[in-house]
């Protein structure tokens, strides 16, 4: 991460000639301004408005880096612990994302994604519905205010209308952190976006929902890559979408495969999977899976359905391992003394797992419940398998040691080798 100190301000604006210019992609007659200079780089900044979201020129650029190095949750919580106001931008190829903070907290987001508007945020909150949303599109005449036609159509009120400018602002934050790639920049200094009310968000939070969400991006992209999948456009359905859905929804067209899609449209995974669940959302793209035994599809509802099945059966098979490990030394001791010492290993496993441990209490033969594991894995963020497979592991891990070390167990081998067929299933299913 490079930290950029305050340019000279009588450099000024310099103009590159004009091959170099075109070979960076800037405007005629486009100035910059010289940042900084250094041994081994050069840095510039435009000073014209190059993008959808007005830049702050006038401040001071002091924190750039690259975000496949540092992490966007990295830079925004740098930005949060040292109680810092001022904008931070992001931008990859053609998205571009802008975060406004005051003394750390999160005041104002803006994107110039479709993804991120106003209209499709509140259509994924389940605030309007689909029709009400496209009524809204044929209505709005800029540059009146969006929003103004969900009160003025007696779809919302006022206030939710303002719930939902918030809600969108943190829906802004939470999609950085699926990026993978892209430069991040931070200008120090109060900026005020223009003609929004300035909200007061908790940061700390938005880092937590947004590092979760990135999660559940990363599991609906394992769906995706999975060579069973099959994606179809909805015919009709193409109206309204901005270049980067269009693009997606015209290869689908041709191409059903998501990787094959990826590859002719030039977008990266994460970036493609995110496009596809707002074609879903929208109801302009279908998906489904072939069957194992070739006998046909599997629809949406029953792709969710089986992601469900496959979380209980993973709670399942953790929850009879842990059986099979704690029975033999519940036999040589009895399960009162054993009930005391994994109850208490329990208890620190619940602390870092807190949503699916807490409160959970062991059976009468040391033993947990996997119909109340279940309720409580369908409910987590993220990626929830795997959060089922950290957890139980750890309790898993703990009636290994014990087993092996024993005392009173001699030789612990032959319990522990008439458990592979059913830690293999565990693994495969990972």
């Amino acid at each position: 991460m490079d930290q950029a100190p305050s340019p000279d301000r009588g450099v000024g604006e310099i103009r590159l000639p004009e091959e170099l210019a075109e070979r960076l992609g800037l405007r005629e007659d486009e100035a910059l301004r010289v940042l900084d200079v250094g041994a081994r780089t050069l840095l510039l900044e435009r000073t014209g408005d190059t993008h959808a979201t007005a830049l702050p020129w006038d401040r001071d650029l002091v924190l750039t880096a690259n975000v496949r190095a540092f992490p966007l949750a990295d830079m925004l919580s740098l930005v949060h612990g040292a109680g810092k106001s001022g904008f931070l931008f992001f931008t990859h190829r053609d998205h571009a994302k802008a975060v406004y903070m005051h003394r750390g907290e999160v005041v104002f987001a803006s994107s110039n994604l479709k993804v991120d508007r106003l209209g499709e945020c509140l259509l994924r909150a389940g605030v309007i519905s689909l029709e009400q949303l496209r009524e809204a599109e044929r209505l709005h005449s800029p540059p009146a205010r969006f929003g103004l036609v969900f009160v003025e159509r007696g779809f919302l009120t006022p206030r939710e209308l303002w719930h939902g400018v918030k809600y969108q602002v943190e829906e802004i934050v939470r999609s950085l952190f699926a990026y993978t790639t892209g430069t991040v920049y931070f200008w120090e200094g109060e900026v005020q976006p223009d003609n929004v009310v300035r909200l007061s968000l908790p940061t700390r939070r938005l880092v937590t929902e947004g590092v979760q969400r990135r999660d559940e991006l990363l599991r609906f992209l394992a769906l995706l890559e999975d060579p069973r999948i099959e994606l179809a456009p909805v015919e009709g359905a193409d109206t309204n979408l901005a270049s980067s859905e269009r693009d997606v929804y015209e290869t689908l067209g041709r191409e059903p495969s998501f990787p094959a899609v990826c590859r002719e449209v030039g977008l990266d995974p994460l970036s493609a999977a995110r496009t596809v669940q707002l074609l879903r959302l929208v109801g302009a793209v279908k998906v489904s899976r072939k069957r194992d035994d070739g006998s046909g599809y599997l629809g949406e509802a029953d792709l969710r359905s089986a992601g469900e099945d496959a979380l209980r059966r993973c709670v399942e098979d953790h929850v009879k391992l842990l059986a099979e490990l704690v029975s033999p030394v519940v036999a040589v001791e009895g399960a009162e003394p054993v009930s005391r010492r994994l109850g208490r290993v329990l208890l620190e496993v619940a602390e870092r797992y807190p949503d699916l441990l807490s409160g959970v209490r062991l059976g009468s033969h040391c033993t947990l419940d996997p119909e109340e594991l279940s309720r409580r894995a369908l409910r987590l963020p993220g990626d929830r398998r795997r959060e089922v497979r950290r957890a139980l592991g750890e309790l898993v891990s703990y009636l290994e040691f014990e087993l092996k070390h024993h005392p009173r167990i001699t030789d612990p081998e032959p319990f522990l080798s008439e458990l592979d067929d059913l830690r293999a299933t565990i693994e495969d299913a990972s």
